[in-house]
C-alpha cells in the first residue's frame, strides 16, 4: 500500500520552473558556460536559476526576463514556463499615513508659528525706529538752540542792571527828607536806606557769566561743559561757522582740530597752538597760566 502511494505521488509531481530549463539545457547537450555567454550572466546565476532560487536573482521581473532569453537560446517556448512562475507581489500600503499626515500638520504649525514670530519682531523693530527718529535730535539743532537760549540769557543779563538802576532811582526820588535826630517821635524809628553802587553790582553781574566765540576755519569737532557742569556746546562745527556761548567759567573744552579754530573769551584771544596736532585738544578756559 505504501509503495503504490508512493508511486502515484511521484507520478504526480510536476518539475519546477529550474528543472525545466535544466531538462531542456541538458537535451540540447549545452553547458552551463556556453548557455552564461549570449544571456551576460554568470554561471552562478545561471545555477540559482536552475536551482529556483529566484530571490538571489533580483525582482521576479528581472528573473522572468532571464527565463525568456533562457528559453530563446535553447528554441524552447517559454510561455508555459513563464505562466509557471508566481505573479509580482503587489505594493503594500504605507502603513505610516497617518503619521505622515501629523507630520504634515505639524510643520504647518510650526511654519505659522514662524511667520507669526517674524511679524512681531518686524512691528517691534518699526516702533522702536519710529521712537528713535522722533526723539532723535540733530546736533546742529542742538547747538543751534544752545546758542538761542545763551542769548536770550545774554540779553537778560544785559537788561538786568539797567532794570535795578531805575528801580533803586525810583526809590530815592521817592524817599522823604529825613529831619533831624531831635525831630522825630519816639514811636517813629528812624529809617536808614542802604544803596549799592550801580557800577558794582555790573561788575558782580559780568564776573558771573562769561562769553566764548569761536571761529571755525575748517569742519572740526567741539564739546563745552561750563562751570556748573552743563554742556552748553556740542557737534561737528563746518567751516566759517561762528558759534558763540555764554555760561559760568570756568569752561572745560575739548576740540577735534584745534588748529582750525580762533578763539575769544570775553572778547581777549586766547592762544591754543601749544597743544599738539592731529590729537583731540583739552583744555579749560580761562588758560592756566
Amino acid at each position: 500500500m505504501n509503495e503504490e502511494n508512493i508511486q502515484t505521488q511521484t507520478q504526480t509531481e510536476q518539475p519546477t520552473v529550474g528543472q525545466i530549463l535544466k531538462n531542456h539545457r541538458e537535451q540540447a547537450n549545452v553547458s552551463i558556460a556556453t548557455i552564461a555567454a549570449p544571456l551576460k550572466l554568470s554561471e552562478l546565476q545561471i545555477k540559482r536559476l536552475e536551482n529556483n532560487e529566484f530571490a538571489l536573482l533580483g525582482p521576479i521581473t528581472f528573473v522572468k526576463g532571464y527565463i525568456k532569453n533562457y528559453c530563446r537560446e535553447l528554441k524552447v517556448d517559454s510561455a508555459p514556463i513563464l505562466a509557471m512562475m508566481p505573479a509580482p507581489p503587489e505594493p503594500t500600503k504605507p502603513e505610516n499615513m497617518q503619521s505622515f499626515s501629523r507630520r504634515t500638520e505639524k510643520e504647518a504649525n510650526d511654519s505659522r508659528l514662524m511667520l507669526f514670530s517674524y511679524l512681531i519682531l518686524a512691528i517691534v523693530i518699526g516702533l522702536s525706529a519710529l521712537w528713535f527718529w522722533q526723539n532723535a535730535t540733530p546736533i546742529e539743532e542742538q547747538t543751534s538752540n544752545i546758542n538761542v537760549a545763551n542769548s536770550k540769557m545774554s540779553e537778560r543779563q544785559a537788561a538786568q542792571p539797567s532794570f535795578l538802576q531805575q528801580q533803586q532811582q525810583a526809590e530815592i526820588d521817592d524817599e522823604p527828607l529825613l529831619e533831624p535826630q531831635s525831630a522825630l517821635t519816639p514811636s517813629e524809628p528812624e529809617v536808614v536806606v542802604e544803596t549799592t553802587p550801580l557800577a558794582s553790582i555790573s561788575d558782580s553781574q559780568d564776573d558771573s557769566t562769561s562769553t566764548i566765540v569761536m571761529n571755525f576755519n575748517d569742519e572740526s569737532w567741539v564739546e563745552i561743559y561750563d562751570g556748573e557742569g552743563e554742556k552748553i556746546a556740542f557737534g561737528v562745527k563746518k567751516a566759517g561757522y561762528i558759534m558763540t556761548v555764554s555760561g559760568t567759567p570756568p569752561f572745560s573744552v575739548v576740540l577735534g582740530k584745534h588748529d582750525v579754530v580762533n578763539i575769544t573769551l570775553n572778547g581777549e584771544p586766547v592762544d591754543v597752538s601749544a597743544f599738539p596736532l592731529n590729537r583731540l585738544a583739552k583744555f579749560t578756559l580761562p588758560l592756566a597760566e
